[in-house]
């Protein structure tokens, strides 16, 4: 009857499993109103997580759109929405860090084709199959990184590079917030942010050139290093850039004319201090940018450093025009608003996001009283942005490292966004999850951002929230938002360049404190101290040395806990002082790994005492561990003493078809409890 009970059960659950899905147009009113919620949700992350990523605004967007628009299509979760994620910015920071932003969308495209073979071989229930203690301390390791890096973003300052030294130093991301406020008319903080806009569309037209000319020029790993000339280098030592070079000319001319405004401007109204400083890195900015004219134009092999050195002396240059503090209170309203609005707001108005209404609030603010500080940087045209793995990067490609790389990427993504996708199925009634078909299409969505080079993407929480609180009920809202976005992106670019940046910086600080979600310790503290320390180490190496370190080091250790959970054995013997009778209680696992912690226990039994086994709380024992029982049982026995124990139920407990019949005659009945 049990038998029959549990198959009913299991074909009802594949049934629902297996339920039709709700066609496109099943409710299009309640799907384009929830759209509009999740594009409106989105637009600020997805900016947001691209700049935490140290990649350009656009590919963060074009992600988002691919999310939305492909993947919406084909996926598993109809109501989960796709896009970047937080929990990807850490190991993509560290990829451009290291291989150069040419070859993100390579390593992409590689993450994304893992992911489609494992959707094919039906892996998809296997990336559920890690502790959620791991899981939850590497969120919130991943969010520890984010909230550090990202403090220093919300001041116009740059990350420090590790995440240990991002946290250290956040005092001094304080201090420089806290500077006094300078009270300069109207028309020096127009200019300041007019020049602070000008030169942030020249560094992005630069690393966007930069890249161009890395996606044509054979180059070796970390490419910021100057490298010895080689026969191989000799070899390719003339590349025609001249057609890149005309853009190069125009960054400039127009750095020509920054420059020269700069100085006219600062002499009067700056110090001389300050003066000086401006007008020495705009010389640099220009000298770097003609000497990496003058490489394009003679296609040698030194273009790649050159180009790297004109888009960090515009930095150096955009550097020396910072107003921390000034930053500094954007980014707190921006997280004063997010509180506030999340905390206190009716709750019908609360279908605006929180996010959305503080980056709209803090550009209000910055626009109307025309505060200097650093803005997003993206052009007109999105296309300009996409780039395609050429011939030369596949060529160069260190393919081992990338494939490292790649296969980190589709681990953490897959499992955020099977984990993501269970979360949705808890949220709704509808269909629940095809897990496979999910993770088939989150490859194909990452296959067609590394052939963009894009992000790579996730399913997200927040936006698939968004999406099911909203009233979204078929995979049209995903679809839709994702058109929103690219309506938006092509339409109105010239808006996004008015979002201050450290208002997007500031919204990934607050993203990144509810990563580390405190009560997730409280709720693995249910489960014992272990799963607490488990999530504790993860966290810890995360930040102290890297996400992959870490989330090994976190599956190392829950394994080991399960191997000691299956190998443990508590033996306590308890005598009775006013008989004979001694109890032997087992508890956890009997194996043969722990045989010798219950052969000591059986020898300290008194020749005649009457021995009572107690395996109430025994989870497992092997056929090692019986043998020692049955022959100790004969030794005693032939000294005069007793053991009482239930054989045949022992037997049927652990090894029912063969109890009964493996019970030692001997003992069958005298020592029969």
């Amino acid at each position: 009857m049990k038998e029959r009970d549990s198959s009913t059960n299991d074909k009802q659950s594949a049934d629902q499993s297996n339920q039709v899905m709700p066609g496109l147009l099943a409710a299009p009113r309640q799907d384009a109103l929830a759209s509009v919620v999740v594009f409106l949700v989105a637009l600020p992350l997805c900016m947001g997580i691209a700049i935490a990523s140290g990649v350009p605004v656009a590919a963060g967007l074009i992600t988002g759109i691919v999310g939305g628009i492909v993947v919406g299509l084909l996926a598993g979760c109809p109501l989960q929405v796709s896009g970047p994620a937080a929990g990807l910015t850490v190991i993509v920071y560290e990829v451009v860090q290291r291989f150069g932003l040419e070859m993100l969308g390579v390593i992409v495209l590689m993450a994304g084709a893992i992911q489609v073979v494992a959707g094919i071989l039906k892996f998809g229930q296997w990336f559920r199959a890690v502790s959620p203690a791991v899981i939850k301390g590497m969120l919130a390791g991943i969010g520890v990184l984010i909230f550090a890096s990202q403090f220093h973003v919300m001041v116009d300052d740059k990350p420090k590079g590790s995440g240990i030294r991002n946290l250290v130093t956040i005092p001094q991301a304080i201090w420089k917030g806290m500077a006094l406020p300078e009270f300069n008319s109207r028309e020096v903080r127009q200019f300041r942010t007019e020049m602070l806009r000008t030169v942030g569309g020249l560094h992005r037209r630069q690393v966007n050139l930069n890249e161009r000319v890395a996606e044509r020029v054979p180059h070796p790993e970390n490419t910021e290093k100057p490298t010895q000339s080689s026969d191989a280098n000799t070899e390719n030592a003339q590349v025609d850039l001249s057609d890149l070079a005309t853009e190069q000319a125009q960054i400039t001319q127009a750095l020509v004319v920054v420059g020269s405004r700069l100085t006219d401007f600062e002499t009067p109204a700056g110090s001389s201090q300050k003066t000086m400083r401006i007008s020495e890195a705009a010389s640099s900015a220009i000298s770097q940018s003609e000497a990496a004219l003058a490489a394009l134009e003679q296609g040698g092999v030194e273009d790649l450093r050159l180009q790297v050195d004109a888009a960090t002396s515009l930095e150096a240059l955009m550097a020396q025009q910072k107003n921390h503090h000034l930053a500094a209170y954007l980014g707190i309203l921006t997280i004063a608003v997010i509180l506030l609005w999340q905390g206190f707001a009716p709750k019908k108005l609360k279908v605006v996001p929180a996010p959305l209404l503080a980056v709209v609030l803090a550009t209000l603010v910055a626009a109307i009283l025309a505060v200097p500080v650093f803005y997003v940087e993206i052009p007109n045209n999105l296309w300009s942005e996409v780039h395609f793995p050429s011939l030369t990067v596949l060529s160069a490609a260190p393919w081992v490292a990338l494939f490292q790389a790649a296969l980190l990427i589709a681990v953490v993504a897959s499992a955020e966004t099977l984990l993501c996708a269970t979360a949705v199925d808890q949220m709704q009634q509808g269909p629940r999850t095809r897990y496979d078909r999910e993770l088939f299409a989150q490859g194909v969505g990452n296959m067609v951002c590394g052939v963009l080079g894009a992000l790579p993407m996730t399913g997200v929480i927040v936006r698939s929230s968004a999406n099911v609180q909203a009233g979204g009920r078929t995979r049209l809202s995903a679809i839709l938002h994702g058109v929103w976005l690219l309506i938006f992106v092509a339409g109105l670019a010239f808006v996004l360049r008015l979002i201050p940046t450290a208002s997007l910086a500031a919204m990934l600080v607050y993203t990144g404190y509810k990563l580390v979600n405190p009560q997730s310790v409280r709720e693995l503290r249910k489960y014992g101290w272990s799963e607490v320390a488990i999530y504790a180490a993860t966290v810890g190496t995360i930040v102290f040395a890297d996400l992959l370190t870490g989330v090994l080091v976190g599956i190392g250790l829950a394994a080991a806990k399960l191997l000691y959970t299956f190998s443990h054995l508590a033996a306590t013997l308890e005598p009775n002082p006013d008989t004979n009778k001694v109890t032997l209680t087992l508890q956890g696992a009997a194996t043969f790994v722990r045989l010798p912690r219950l052969a000591s226990e059986l020898e300290k039994v008194a020749a005649r005492a009457e021995l009572h086994v107690d395996f109430q709380h025994l989870d497992y024992i092997d056929h090692a561990c019986l043998d020692l029982l049955m022959n100790w049982a004969k030794q005693h026995e032939s000294t005069g003493g007793k053991l009482v124990i239930d054989w045949a139920s022992l037997h049927a407990r652990f090894n029912p078809e063969n109890g009964r019949k493996n019970a030692p005659a001997s003992v069958s009945h005298s020592q029969r409890r």
